[in-house]
């Protein structure tokens, strides 16, 4: 069995990471320079790096599925690839002024109403430009009410950031909490189900909040009263009062996603392209995406041979690269025929992705001088490489007495 397939099937089993990580990170949707760091790498960690990682939004409803889907912001029939509108290059997914585009994603489970403050904490962004990101909400299990709430710095009605980040709907221009959003979610037996991102379009910063309501206001002038006259007046029905006409108010979105343009198309908020914005990095609950390419993992040994003693008690010294930032990295050896995972081994790479440090190889199955290969993985990205390392037979031990070898003669003896 190959060393990649014996180290890939204990990713396969580590990559199911929990809903909800509550890892503290910064939610910066909107900020110019946003570089985030956290202390370790999320359970999952995937580059999505080309147009064949976006699948192109259907016009009418799509399923909020663990898959990206993307659409032209402003023109959502246009068709093509996403790159016909955006660029993916080592500074992450880019739009350029007048374009715009949009991604959605599901979440892998949905996070509950008390759950979200957590899920909140563990988000993070690395952006620039006109960028935004949101949470898409369901309300039960109906599939048909949706809306999207939107990340915003700017404070709440009472004047409070809550945490890290406040909610803006597009709908009504008003901010909450994340203490306020879950509470909603309660009342309303809501949850998340998905996240959004616009590349291109500030929505935290065009949709402007109703103005307070204890601002005091002028009194008006007071009218005349109107002389009574003859007509008798109307009789009540037995309809009793009218139900009120439904406001502007905005229901809690579903499992389906109808439009991505449906969060903002809900308050007739224009779709037009704000100017350049990019997003490099997205964390959210278990999953980590970088829209940048996706490296190539390398591993060399520093010490590519060694006797049988050496490998199995001082270890040999690798270093490796291309994998995700602060990730574990496990290491493993093999033959041409097996490997196996070497047990309580683990490095953590730097925010580079470059690992290095010492492997003491498992003596029971380095046994014996041949060619071996040394492997490293990444534990939440799958990234692998290996290296030869070169196993030779330990020398005689120095000080042995030779061994007597009989020389043939006559031998002379006196008495």
């Amino acid at each position: 069995m190959d060393l990649h397939t014996v180290l890939r099937s204990r990713i396969t089993a580590a990559a199911v990471g929990a809903t909800v990580l509550g890892v503290t990170a910064a939610l910066v949707p909107t900020v110019s320079t946003a570089n985030v760091q956290v202390d370790a790498a999320s359970a999952i960690v995937t580059w999505t790096d080309s147009s064949a990682d976006f699948t192109a939004a259907p016009e009418g409803t799509f399923p909020l599925t663990d898959q990206w889907y993307w659409a032209d912001a402003s023109d959502l029939g246009s068709g093509g690839t996403i790159t016909d509108h955006a660029t993916l290059d080592e500074d992450g997914l880019s739009v350029s002024e007048g374009e715009a585009v949009a991604l959605v994603r599901g979440l892998n489970e949905p996070v509950g109403p008390s759950s979200v403050p957590a899920l909140a904490a563990g988000i993070s962004t690395t952006t620039t430009g006109a960028t935004s990101f949101g949470l898409a909400i369901q309300e039960g299990d109906d599939s048909s009410a949706q809306t999207v709430v939107f990340a915003t710095n700017e404070p709440n009605g009472d004047g409070v950031v809550d945490g890290t980040s406040n909610w803006i709907d597009p709908s009504t221009g008003d901010v909450e909490s994340t203490t306020e959003l879950a509470a909603d979610l309660e009342e309303a037996d809501g949850q998340v189900v998905g996240y959004v991102v616009y590349v291109g379009i500030d929505v935290a910063g065009e949709i402007t909040a109703p103005p307070a309501t204890d601002e005091p206001t002028e009194t008006p002038a007071p009218t005349e009263t109107p002389a009574p006259t003859d007509d008798p007046t109307t009789a009540p029905t037995d309809e009793g009062t009218p139900a009120p006409t439904p406001t502007d108010e905005t229901p809690l979105p579903g499992t389906e996603l109808k439009s991505l343009a449906s969060p903002l198309e809900s308050s007739a908020q224009a779709l037009a392209a704000d100017a350049s914005g990019s997003i490099s990095a997205l964390r959210v609950d278990d999953t980590t995406t970088y829209f940048t390419p996706q490296p190539t993992a390398a591993a060399e040994l520093l010490t590519p041979s060694a006797t049988l003693t050496e490998a199995t008690t001082t270890g040999v010294r690798i270093q490796g690269s291309g994998f995700a930032p602060n990730e574990v990295v496990g290491a493993g050896v093999g033959t041409g025929a097996q490997g196996t995972e070497i047990p309580e081994v683990a490095f953590r790479a730097d925010e580079d992705g470059n690992v290095s440090g010492t492997i003491v190889l498992p003596a029971d199955f380095v046994n014996a001088a041949g060619t071996y290969t040394v492997g490293l993985v990444g534990a939440s990205s799958a990234q692998a490489a290996q290296a030869t390392l070169t196993v030779t037979a330990d020398a005689a031990e120095a000080g042995t007495a030779p061994v007597a070898v009989p020389v043939p003669g006559t031998a002379t003896f006196t008495g």
